[in-house]
Parts: structure tokens; sequence; C-alpha cells
């Protein structure tokens, strides 16, 4: 781990300042990681979804913690959600790349402006809390702030000495186990949290056989000191993973035969990956303002080997790239079918997806109440990273379904797969909200400067002594974006919103992708129950979409392409509310929903979005989205909850030619809890209660995939 010694000096430097300068004032602790605040109050939509929340179905996976959330819409790869694809109201889903992800209030995408893929997620089962934000307040968090953000808030310090073990067992060779241990004395406190979580995987393999699962490990250690209003807090986060995942799906002939068994050809494709996080927090409150400020550096390294060309020498009049196979041999074309399933023999080549990247940075906010103004500044000082040096191993695909042991094939290490971009980024923004009796306005505004370079080298082999002579290669972007957003107080209960801000995402080496956003709606709380209605408009006046391997498309990763004018509108709502039964049993409620339409205006073609014609719809965004969750909570500690979730047809394309179709899907949960003593808690949870097999995307590499199959899964938590 590193972290800039200028900057942690002058951390250390504020820090023994404020400390020793305010040692003697009232204890306040102030909660460093958030970034909605009460949502009551957010001129935009905000979701807060609360460790009470996440604990009813005991999710693991992030794509099904946010069908609480209207708008936010998914792309399932891999049916454990360890390679997010998210959506906020009609960003483009691939890897989560339009979205501005953090973990405490820290952008936690590997390379967030060079490469913002999430190839790195936060592990869902050690997250404490979620919160969600959109419209017009989302510009304090970028750099993307067309859609809204998203940020995970870890395990906090425990106020007393004392932690927890949750273990966890399920189908599938599934094991779960999280512990945490912690003190908080007068001045010092800390934690130190394992989490560890593998499976065996749910898909099988054709032919040969093999372990299609994971195996996760995440150590996170944090130490506070705190002295009257002030706190220094140090986190260290090491994570491993080793999925033997793959980016291959099914053709349709496939699917309908076994929608879970992968082909032959794909068992050597495995993610490894490895990084660590370090940040350096510091919060005071000075009685007139509060500062927050941060300092961080995380490196992480990923190498998913995978087919990346099924039949690399182009035998029986088929061509080489797997997207190109499995798209003729839904054509119909026998032999493309006979390579995939293992009866034509055949020459693969898989590539070493090797990079390396870094993030590093300082960020500062400031807050402070000025009569009605409640004013909000933020500054961030990064830079971040992505070095590729990919090669290639090649086996042979026998007529009978055997796959003999891989050699290295090519040097690979020219082009795009030897290649560093390094990104240096700043950027501001002011808020300010002033209050008017019932009325209360924010008005917000965000700038974002940053140089890109690109370097690429000839060398062939794993050095960089021979540079490409079109490169270096420069770009620069500085972006403004401006909101503003009410709320008016109809009464005690009802409160109206409205807003609207310029968004804006970042885009390496072309025009930054911008729209002009639009909220309007309401707010109704009163005792128990609650609803929320939003209307949004996004007017794209270029949607850009980034060639990446889980994308597809004829083009090379990381090549930017115009999309073109596009509007997305939709409806959001979600409602939640408790019925007090008898016999001292309640019957909380809660209904998401959504309805989404999005076009493209005008007509082009594209390597990347393919053949479109104006008005159709932009690929990956369903045209409705619902989720409820019934439970039913005992006075004598038993308690359970059902959750429906279902999403509307869309298509892998905006063409949607044959096989590029993805119907509408539905998935029913169920948990069942028993608190037996105030230190144990027993439970068991049911995924995919019908056993549905649907298709849930095309994608990567044009093939089906289903969902996850019914699954069980019991567990414990022994607090202590």
């Amino acid at each position: 781990m590193s972290i800039n010694i200028k900057v942690l000096n002058s951390f250390a430097f504020l820090a023994l300042f404020s400390l020793s300068a305010y040692a003697e004032m009232e204890m306040n602790t102030v909660e460093t990681v958030t970034i909605v605040g009460s949502q009551e109050d957010v001129a935009g939509s905000a979701t807060v979804l609360s460790n009470e929340d996440l604990a009813k179905l005991v999710d693991t996976d992030i794509h099904k913690i946010l069908s609480a959330v209207p708008g936010v819409y998914v792309r399932t790869e891999d049916g454990y959600g360890l390679r997010p694809n998210i959506s906020i109201r009609g960003t483009a889903p691939d890897r989560s790349g339009k979205v501005t992800l953090m973990e405490d209030g820290v952008l936690i995408a590997p390379a967030p402006y060079t490469s913002a893929s999430a190839y790195y997620f936060p592990t869902t089962g050690r997250i404490h809390a979620v919160e969600v934000l959109k419209g017009p307040a989302a510009i304090t968090q970028g750099p993307s702030t067309i859609g809204g953000a998203i940020n995970m808030i870890s395990t906090p310090i425990p106020e007393a000495n004392g932690g927890f073990v949750t273990q966890e067992m399920g189908s599938d060779g599934l094991s779960r186990t999280h512990m945490t241990l912690g003190f908080n004395a007068e001045k010092m406190s800390g934690m130190v949290e394992v989490h560890e979580h593998s499976a065996d995987g749910f898909d099988s393999i054709a032919n040969v056989g093999g372990d299609t699962g994971f195996d996760k490990s995440d150590v996170l250690a944090k130490l506070r000191y705190t002295s009257g209003a002030h706190e220094l807090t140090l986190k260290l986060l090491d994570v491993d993973e080793m999925s033997n995942q793959t980016y291959v799906g099914l053709t349709q002939s496939s699917f309908d035969r076994n929608p879970r068994q992968r082909y032959g050809m794909t068992k050597y494709d495995v993610m490894n990956n490895d990084g660590d996080q370090t940040s350096l927090t510091y919060v005071g409150d000075f009685e007139g303002f509060k500062v927050t400020a941060t300092t961080w550096s995380n490196d992480y390294h990923r190498d998913w080997f995978k087919v990346d060309k099924a039949n690399s020498t182009k035998a029986h009049g088929v061509e080489d790239g797997i997207d190109e196979v499995i798209a003729a041999a839904n054509a119909g074309d026998a032999n493309a079918q006979a390579i995939l399933d293992g009866s034509l023999a055949v020459t693969v080549k898989l590539k070493h997806n090797n990079r390396f990247y870094t993030n590093e940075g300082t960020q500062f906010n400031i807050s402070k109440d000025i009569g009605n103004h409640s004013l909000l500044v933020g500054y961030r000082d990064m830079e971040d990273s992505e070095s590729r040096l990919q090669s290639y191993e090649c086996t042979d695909q026998t007529s009978l379904g055997g796959l003999t042991p891989l050699v290295s094939c090519s040097t690979g290490y020219t082009g795009s797969n030897n290649r560093l971009r390094t990104t240096t980024a700043t950027s501001w923004f002011v808020q300010d909200t002033f209050t008017m009796g019932d009325l209360a306005i924010t008005v917000g505004h965000r700038s974002e400067e940053f140089d890109k370079v690109e370097m690429r080298w000839d060398d062939g082999v794993p050095t960089r002594t021979m540079p490409n002579s079109s490169y270096p290669k420069y770009s620069s972007g500085d972006y403004s974006t401006t909101g503003v957003g009410a709320t008016y107080d109809m009464n005690e209960n009802l409160k109206l919103v409205a807003g609207f801000h310029q968004g804006m995402s970042p885009v390496f080496g072309g025009n930054a992708e911008e729209a002009d956003n639009l909220e309007l709606g309401f707010r109704y709380n009163k005792d128990v129950t609650a609803l929320e209605v939003m209307y949004f408009s996004s007017d794209y006046a270029n949607l850009v979409g980034e060639c990446k391997n889980s994308s597809g498309g004829d083009c090379e990763a990381g090549d930017t392409f115009d999309g073109g004018e596009v509007d997305v509108s939709g409806l959001e709502v979600k409602a939640s509310t408790l019925i007090e039964g008898v016999n001292g049993v309640s019957y909380p409620l809660a209904l998401t929903w959504a309805n989404i339409s999005s076009e493209f205006q005008s007509s082009f073609d594209s390597d990347y979005f393919g053949t479109v014609a104006t008005g159709d719809d932009v690929p990956y965004l369903p045209n409705s989205q619902l989720a409820a969750v019934a439970g039913f909570v005992t006075d004598t500690g038993l308690s359970g909850d059902i959750r429906i979730a279902k999403y509307g047809s869309t298509c892998s394309t905006a063409q949607c030619d044959e096989f590029e179709n993805i119907e509408s899907f539905t998935f029913v949960d169920l948990s069942l809890r028993q608190v037996l003593t105030d230190k144990v808690t027993i439970y068991t949870v049911v995924e995919n209660v019908s056993d549905d097999a649907d298709i849930v995307a095309r994608a990567p590499k044009n093939g089906a995939r289903s969902q996850k199959p019914r699954s069980v899964k019991v567990g414990f938590t022994i607090n202590f």
C-alpha cells in the first residue's frame, strides 16, 4: 500500500493542531461516510438501504439489493454479482462505468477517469448499508453525474468492545464466513473484519468438467483516534479473488437444451484479482463549520484469462471470434454449433486480460450554515491509471471435445495489449440550500478538469523500451455542470420535489457524454407509511458507447463511439407501510416500481451500436421494473420475508434482431429468521424459489445467460 507522504504529513499536522486546540470540546462523534444524510430533505431522489434492510434476505448480490431502488436497472452476468452491471435512469450498464461508485465516500472503480469499468466492486456481504443518490443533488458526487451515485458504507467501528461471527452454508458448495472484532476506548477505537465467500458454482462444463465457482476474501482494518469533535480514521483493506467465470454465453439451441452448461472450451477461463486500499480520513466540527478530508490510495490487479478466439485458424468455414461463432451458430451454421459443442477439432485461443490499476488522491468537503443558507463546498485532486500487459495461450480442442494442455501461442504485448493510460483530474463543487419558510431551494455547480495521456509499445515482450511511433496521445476535458432543485412542504406530510441538472460522464480520448436531466415528484410520509413518486427525463446531447470485452461489438476495447441524441424518461414509485396485526405480529410491506422509455433520435451504423434506426430503444433498459417485499415480525423473535421482483423485456442491441431479445423475467426469494437469544440468530434463505431459467442477459459475447437456479442457504450469527 502507498499513501502520498506529502499529503499524509499535511493531514497529520492538521489533525494534531485540531485535536490539541479543541481537546476540551464536548465529545461529538461525527459520521464520516454518508453522502445522502436525511433522504427526506434531499432536493432529488435518494434511497438509503439500512443494515436492517440488507439483513432481511441476507443478500450478497448487489443486483438484488438494488431491486429495492426504482430507476436502478441491472444486467446479471455470473449469478453472484461479482462484477455488477448497473444503470441508473438509462445510463449504459456495462460494468457500471456510467455510475459514480464509492465506498465510504471514496471512488472505488479501479480507475474512475481512465477506465471506469467496475471489474472491482466491494464485496457486498461485508457492506453495512447502501446509499443511492439521483437527480440534481448528485452533482456533489462525480465524475459521472447523469444518472447518479451509489455509496457503499462499510462496517462501522463498534460502540463497545465486541464483534460478531456469521457462518453460512448452502447449495453448490456455498460457504460464507463473516467476522468482526472491535474495541472502543476513550480516545482510541478500532476493528478487524474478515469476509470469506466461496462456492463451487451452479454451471457444469460440457465434455471436460471443471469448477465454475469462486473464492473471494476480504480483510479490513480500521483505527480511529477521537478527541472532542475531531476524528482521524485509518482504513486498510486487502482483497483477493479467484473465480472460474467465463465471458462465453450460449447459443439459443444450447440454452434450450441445458441453460446451465458451459461449453467445454471455457474450462480454462478464470479471473484472478487482488488489491489493497488505504485511506486516512479527518473529520472535524469547529462549531461554525464541519470539515471532512480524505487521502487515499487504491491498487488493483486483475487477470481475466478467457476464450478470445473459438476457432483461431478459421477452420470449417467459420470465423474465429467467439462473438462471430455464436452468431453464426444462431443463424443456423451447423459447423459453428459443432465447434461450440466440441465435436469439431479446432484451435482455441485464450487471452490474458491482464491489467494493473491505480487510483489515489485527496478530497475535502466543508459545510457551514449561515442564516437560512446551508453551504457545502468540495474539492478533489486525484490521479488514476490503467496498464495492460496482455498475452495469449492456446489449446487444441479434439473432435471428442477434449482439450490439450495450454501453450503460449503468440507473444502479444503490442498495440493495445501493451499500453499505459493515465489521467490526472481535479474537480470542485459548491452547493447552497436556502430555506424560505416551506420552500427550500438547492443550487449546485460542479467543475471537472482532466488531462489524459496514452502510451503504447511495440516490444512484443513484457518490456517497454520500443514506443509506438504514434504515441503518446493526449486529450483533455474541462466541463461544468449546474443543477437546481427545490422542495416545498405542502403540509407536515406532503413534500413536492422538482429539479434540473446538467449531467456529464467523462470519456477517455473522446467527447464527454452530456445530458440535461429533469425530475418532478412528491414525497408523502405519515406515521409508518411512506410514498415517493418521481418523473424523470434525460435528454442526451450525445450518448457515448465504450467498447469493452463485456459489451461485445466489432471494435477494439477502449475505443469510443458516438450514439447521437437520445431521449430517456420514466416514472419511479417507492412505497412502504407497516400493518399492525394481533398477538404481537406486524407486517412490513415495501414496493418499488418504475417504467422507462428510451429512443435514439437518429439513424446510423456503428461498429459498437450496430444498425440503429430513429426511434429504436436503447439496449439493456427494461421497459418496467417491479419489486415487492412482504414480511412478518413476531414478538417471539421469528420473522420472515418474501421478495418478488420482475424486470420487463429489453434487447441486447438497438436493432433487436432474432436471438437479441430478452423477455421479461421474475425471481422470488424467501427468508426466515429466528432470534434465539439477544446474541444468537439463525436464518435460512431460498433464492429463485420457482427455479426459473429465463434468459437474463445476452452479453458478454452475444451468448444467452440464465438466472441463478434455486438455491438454499442456512446460517447463524453470534454477537459477543
